[in-house]
């Protein structure tokens, strides 16, 4: 439980720097969410957003595979799979 609270101040944190367009900020707190829940699409999706706006499309790329393995929920996975296809169609 305590991992899980954790983990959403972490992601809560990082989406206040995301929206203040501070990317490396809420990389940072969003790499710290997914060490204490590892298995949420919702983290990776973050993480990919964050390494496109960084331009780094190669580690976005394995962060939205990452999430599309997961595959739950759904809104996730097909955020990643739309984000891999415009991603793929410019690398």
């Amino acid at each position: 439980m305590e991992n899980a609270l954790q983990a959403a101040h972490n992601v809560d944190v990082g989406d206040y720097y995301f929206a203040d367009k501070n990317y490396n900020g809420a990389l940072f707190r969003y790499q710290d969410a997914l060490k204490e829940k590892p298995e949420d699409a919702a983290i990776y999706v973050r993480l990919g957003r964050s390494f496109e706006k960084l331009s780094q499309p190669e580690k976005a790329i394995e962060q939205y595979k990452a999430a599309q393995k997961l595959g739950t929920p759904q809104k996730w996975a097909d955020e990643a799979t739309a984000a891999l296809k415009r991603l793929q169609a410019t690398h």
